[in-house]
């Protein structure tokens, strides 16, 4: 079992054809918001171009959470009816909370994962690529492909699923090198 994980595209068509590009036949993704609208916050991502990030985006099988950025528009025109705030995804054994960060924010998420013993707690928003522990719980965060922050380079996450172990990695989008990696 492979997934790919990212967030934070905010419509850059560039950056996201060069994240596919990493992407084995049939992936799986998970996007974790602010998918296709730059915001009022930020400056325009390279390669820019929503539109066609739109459809770039349906070719691809997606599981989508919102982010502050996203609005109901940018769904019609993915052709999604809805976006939740919160997604539950489970791998073999392990259970999964997605959120973007901005709501619930990421300390209501880390109380909901401990509260239900989840297993990770996965987050975008902040745009700084990150894997921690807050005991038992594994908190991840695959940065920005688009809009990267914290003087990281552009990044994409990974899931495995080996051995009956679940593998969290944090993966350089220009190089493919992996930055990070943790086991549940």
């Amino acid at each position: 079992m492979h997934v790919f994980v990212v967030s934070d595209t905010h419509g850059s068509l560039e950056r996201w054809r060069t994240f596919t590009s990493h992407l084995s036949s049939g992936a799986r993704i998970i996007h974790l918001g602010d998918v296709l609208y730059h915001g009022p916050r930020n400056p325009l991502p390279p390669g820019y171009d929503p539109a066609t990030l739109a459809e770039e985006l349906k070719k691809y099988r997606v599981d989508y959470v919102r982010g502050n950025c996203d609005a109901d528009v940018d769904y019609m025109v993915l052709e999604i009816e809805d976006i939740p705030r919160i997604m539950l995804k489970s791998y073999g054994k392990y259970h999964i909370l997605c959120i973007h960060g901005d709501s619930p924010s990421l300390e209501e998420g880390i109380e909901l994962a401990r509260r239900e013993n989840w297993h990770v707690l996965m987050y975008g928003h902040t745009h700084v690529p990150s894997i921690t522990r807050k005991g038992q719980l594994l908190v991840f965060n695959p940065g920005s492909i688009a809009l990267p922050k914290g003087g990281y380079p552009p990044t994409y996450g990974e899931i495995f699923l080996e051995n009956d172990r679940l593998i969290l990695r944090i993966v350089n989008l220009e190089n493919g090198e992996k930055l990070f990696e943790e086991r549940v």
